[in-house]
């Protein structure tokens, strides 16, 4: 890549370390770490799997001292390679009584019993946390920015009428190419192959070095059907079972239970899963809401690449497109809300009511989201259903809401007559 995009994390970053002595900043692979935390680093030490960083993760088994007498803030890349720097990292933030001393990366976090031991200590109040996402629609230039979310929290009830030109042919070539901030400079029918080459890297390599770790017995087959399964039910509160039915050969036998937690825990270590909570609100009604977690790979064009598809394969199938294009959206709202202080649930009781996304600030005040492609009749669904959930909520306990909105692929953004925004993905900002 040969220009540098500002990322929405990097004033996350830059607060952080004014705030805390270390900060940790995890994320998928790829992202874009290490690339964003150089800019914020007067040294570095990068503990790969080159023979150089072999080098460095025994001398910080050794003498972890001395491998952090740098100029600070020292950025430790892939920190978990030598777990045991945790506790020596957090140990020098209190001996140095200063802010901004180390920034750590890593693209998964330690999981192996020997490797958990070395965190003797939770780093609460000096190492501050940072979960980093692929690039949301607004830094890759898909989104104009023109609605901003933070604004919409601020001003109740605000009058938006803005348009976009963006097509479905531009999304589904948005959503097929992905976040990967090294792939902005590439021509289309480049970018669209770097998906599928990072899975392979992941499935075959990445994915199995952890899964020495854990005492499984290396199987990209079984890695493949796994993610495969994964992205057959994005956006769906698929059960474990029935994820462990995609991965069984033998209809007669099903996948053992205990490996596939095993697998699964693995893929969320590594940041390739996210799946988005349950939200729990009050309401009036008896009515149960429902706990289950919705499916999510963090970066949705690996969910494209795991099921082979392509940009005008998605123009031929709407309704695979539509639960990628929100899982696309939920991504987007990850990255907004986290630079909101906010954190995103959805929400589904008993009786089918549900909402795609839930965004809680940290003051309480919280906003509801449906994700719909482009079908009018559905976008007046998803706001119906909106204002139903809405009615159900015990305001004694909770603050209304700021804001319901029905986030689409469509042109306009629009407050609705029902009070309910409606605005394309290609307009939206934090």
């Amino acid at each position: 890549m040969n220009r540098y995009v500002e990322r929405i994390s990097d004033r996350q970053l830059e607060k952080m370390l004014r705030l805390s002595g270390a900060v940790l900043v995890t994320g998928v692979k790829w992202c874009g770490k290490t690339t964003s935390s150089r800019r914020y680093a007067a040294s570095e030490i990068i503990l790969d799997n080159s023979a150089e960083g072999k080098n460095l993760i025994l001398m910080a088994d050794a003498m972890p001292q001395e491998v952090l007498n740098k100029e600070a803030p020292l950025l430790i890349d892939e920190w978990q390679n030598a777990p045991r720097l945790w506790d020596v990292v957090r140990r020098e933030v209190d001996e140095r009584g200063r802010r901004g001393q180390f920034i750590l990366t890593g693209s998964s976090t330690p999981m192996d019993d020997e490797a958990k031991q070395e965190i003797f200590h939770s780093g609460f109040g000096r190492i501050a946390n940072l979960r980093m996402h692929t690039m949301s629609s607004l830094e890759t230039g898909f989104s104009y920015g023109k609605v901003s979310i933070s604004k919409l929290f601020e001003e109740e009830n605000q009058y938006i009428s803005d348009y976009s030109d963006r097509t479905l042919e531009d999304l589904a070539l948005s959503l097929c190419k992905g976040g990967w901030p090294n792939t902005l400079d590439d021509e289309d029918e480049d970018a669209l192959e770097i998906p599928y080459m990072l899975l392979e890297e992941l499935i075959n390599n990445d994915v199995q070095r952890r899964m020495e770790d854990l005492g499984l017995r290396k199987s990209p087959s079984v890695v493949r059907r796994l993610l495969r399964s994964y992205a057959r039910n994005v956006s769906t509160q698929a059960s474990k079972s029935l994820i462990r039915k995609d991965l069984s050969t033998n209809e007669d036998v099903l996948f053992n239970e205990d490996t596939l937690n095993k697998y699964l825990s693995l893929l969320e270590t590594m940041f390739i899963t996210e799946d988005l909570e349950a939200w729990a609100p009050s309401v009036r009604s008896k009515t149960r809401v429902q706990g289950g977690p919705t499916r999510h790979l963090s970066e949705p064009s690996l969910a494209v690449a795991s099921l082979g598809l392509s940009p005008e394969a998605l123009l031929k199938d709407f309704r695979t497109f539509g639960f990628l294009f929100e899982s696309y959206v939920i991504r987007d709202l990850r990255v907004y809300s986290s630079v909101m202080n906010g954190k995103l649930y959805h929400y589904r009781d008993a009786k089918g009511l549900e909402a795609d996304a839930v965004m809680e600030l940290r003051d309480q005040r919280w906003a509801m989201f449906e994700v719909k492609l482009f079908d009018p009749a559905r976008v007046d669904e998803g706001a119906a259903n909106l204002l139903k959930i809405k009615e159900k909520m015990n305001y004694s306990t909770m603050k209304q809401p700021s804001f319901l909105m029905v986030i689409t692929a469509g042109k306009y953004a629009r407050l609705r007559p029902d009070g309910v925004y409606e605005v394309p993905i290609s307009l939206l900002a934090p």
